[in-house]
C-alpha cells in the first residue's frame, strides 16, 4: 500500500475515534462505569494512534520491541492520566471521582508545557534517541488527553504565578490538533538528528 494512502487512512481512523468516542460518551450516560470506560478508551486509542504515526515514520531506525514498548507507553499514559480523579477524591468510588469540586492535578496543562520543554532540551542535549522518543510519547499522551478534555472544560494552567482556565476549545480545533501534533513531533525529532550530526538515530540508552 502506498505510504501516503496508509497515512491518510490512519488520520481518517484517528478522526473517527475522536468523533465516535465522544458521540458514544454523549449517548451512553448509564451505567456510569460504561461511560467512564468509553471515555477512557477513547483517550487511550487517540494517544495510541497519534504515537503510531510518529513511530511508523521511524520504524527503520528502532527495533520492533522498542516500537511496541513506546506505543504501549503512549497508550497507557493517555489512559492513566484519569487516575488522578480517584487520587484527588481519595476514594475508589466512581461517583466521588467524577464529582470533584476542582480539576485533578494531572489535568493541569502546565504539565504539558513542562514535558514539551523537557523534550526540546533533550532533543538538543541527550544522545539517546530512545530517551527522546519516550519523552515524545509523554508529550503526545498528555497533550491529546488535555486537548480532548478542553473541548468540554477549557485548558487549565496552574503555576505558582497564575491559575488560568480558558474557554472551551472548539471541537474542530481539537480534532485538527490531534492530527497535527504527531507531524510536529516528527519534524522536531528529525531536526534534532540534523542539528547534531554525530548523534546516530539508532543510538540506544
Amino acid at each position: 500500500m502506498n505510504l501516503n494512502v496508509a497515512l491518510l487512512i490512519k488520520h481518517v481512523i484517528l478522526c473517527l475515534v475522536c468523533v465516535v468516542g465522544d458521540k458514544l460518551c454523549e449517548t451512553v450516560q448509564k451505567p456510569a462505569i460504561l461511560r467512564a470506560c468509553i471515555d477512557n478508551a477513547t483517550h487511550a486509542f487517540i494517544g495510541c494512534l497519534a504515537a503510531e504515526i510518529i513511530l511508523n515514520s521511524l520504524k527503520h531506525y528502532i527495533t520492533r520491541q522498542e516500537y511496541c514498548v513506546l506505543l504501549l507507553t503512549a497508550t497507557i499514559v493517555s489512559s492513566c492520566i484519569d487516575l488522578d480523579h480517584f487520587i484527588e477524591a481519595k476514594s475508589f468510588s466512581l461517583q466521588d471521582a467524577t464529582h470533584l469540586s476542582r480539576r485533578p492535578f494531572l489535568h493541569n496543562s502546565a504539565i504539558c508545557v513542562g514535558i514539551f520543554i523537557a523534550f526540546l532540551v533533550a532533543r538538543r542535549t541527550v544522545a539517546s534517541t530512545l530517551l527522546r522518543l519516550f519523552i515524545a510519547m509523554g508529550v503526545i499522551a498528555f497533550s491529546t488527553h488535555h486537548m480532548r478534555d478542553a473541548t468540554r472544560r477549557g485548558i487549565w494552567l496552574k503555576t505558582p504565578f497564575q491559575n488560568y482556565n480558558s474557554p472551551a476549545v472548539p471541537y474542530v480545533g481539537y480534532v485538527a490538533f490531534v492530527n497535527m501534533i504527531p507531524h510536529a513531533m516528527i519534524y522536531l525529532l528529525q531536526a534534532a538528528a540534523v542539528a547534531v550530526p554525530k548523534m546516530k538515530l539508532v543510538e540506544l540508552v
